[in-house]
């Protein structure tokens, strides 16, 4: 009897060591099927939503290469503090395929567009598995989520990192139920670098205007930060000006220009310097709520914006003190 029962207790294990093996079959932003032996343990991500959503997951340490805005990235940095990764470039500069592949990593992130698509074709061909993630929308921004925790066998936080997300916005659209449409306000959306460069239909901006329950008066402009002049402007008549951050002045000098003097008078939401609130990352819906609490107070009195927001980064990032805004009194 002893003999039987270790026997069965070996096919037992044996079961369970063969469905812990199972290969993970995942299909990526561009349809693509990807195949892996194990969830991912080098991870190389190469453009910066990518670097937010690892980091959201708590893969820090499995982090081997990344690209993007790296450097000059105060949060990104604290997230890599005590991790070595090495920089693979940028969509920008270019990313490097010598260093990705020195990096022997299991899994490479790559954005869905044209380069990214050639650099994940290249990676295939030499027996690396990528995933081609294009993030345009808070749904695929989720969906990233979900690729990525499967990816890495971190579905139990990313489940937190959704279930936050969700308490945000109905946050927002508890605040908004009864806002009449009439009493939306019409916002226009201000590039860091330049006032005359906005957000369209075809942005994430757009969106993430729209989720705050303000009207984007440069919706129908197509293109990517489309450029708009003096007149059509002015023509819009917005109500509100929402601001990326940017260390230059540039946007403050062309407002001080007696054609849009009228625009100096609006109220204007900067979005906190290096939030990426202005981008579809993991805390995006952080800065819909931003946007929604100061464009309408009244409808959001009762509502610890500060406090709300600084709980999802508790959860999400493991530190209430990476909150862009950090005015609770243990951040100081």
């Amino acid at each position: 009897m002893p003999n039987i029962l270790l026997s069965i207790v070996a096919i037992l294990l044996c079961g369970l060591s063969s469905v812990s093996a199972a290969p993970i079959h995942l299909i990526d932003q561009q349809g693509r099927e990807v195949v892996l032996q194990k969830p991912a343990e080098r991870i190389v991500s190469t453009f910066t939503p990518a670097n937010l959503f690892s980091l959201s997951l708590g893969l820090a340490d499995k982090l081997v290469g990344i690209g993007g805005m790296t450097k000059n990235s105060p949060f990104i940095n604290k997230q890599l503090v005590n991790h070595e990764a090495s920089v693979v470039g940028s969509r920008s500069a270019g990313t490097s395929l010598e260093t990705i592949i020195a990096l022997n990593p299991d899994l490479v992130l790559v954005f869905g567009k044209k380069d990214g698509y050639r650099l994940a074709d290249r990676l295939t061909s030499l027996g690396i598995a990528s995933l081609i993630i294009q993030p345009e929308t808070f749904e695929d921004a989720e969906t990233v989520i979900d690729l990525l925790a499967k990816a890495t066998g971190t579905q139990d936080k990313a489940a937190q990192i959704a279930a936050e997300n969700l308490r945000l916005k109905n946050i927002i659209n508890t605040g908004l139920a009864d806002l009449p449409a009439s009493q939306r306000l019409r916002a226009y959306y201000v590039n860091s670098s330049d006032l005359y460069r906005t957000a369209s239909e075809e942005m994430f901006q757009h969106q993430l205007m729209t989720t705050s329950g303000v009207t984007n008066v440069a919706k129908d402009v197509p293109g990517f930060y489309p450029k708009v002049n003096v007149e059509q402007l002015l023509i819009w008549q917005p109500q509100l000006l929402i601001r990326e951050s940017n260390d230059t002045t540039k946007v403050d000098d062309q407002l001080a220009q007696s054609l849009v003097t009228p625009l100096t008078k609006l109220p204007q939401i900067m979005l906190p310097k290096g939030s990426f609130w202005d981008m579809p990352s993991p805390m995006a819906m952080a800065g819909a709520l931003y946007i929604a609490v100061n464009t309408y107070p009244e409808q959001f009195k009762e509502v610890d914006a500060e406090a709300e927001i600084a709980r999802f980064y508790h959860v999400a990032f493991g530190d209430e003190c990476l909150s862009p805004l950090k005015s609770q009194p243990k951040c100081q």
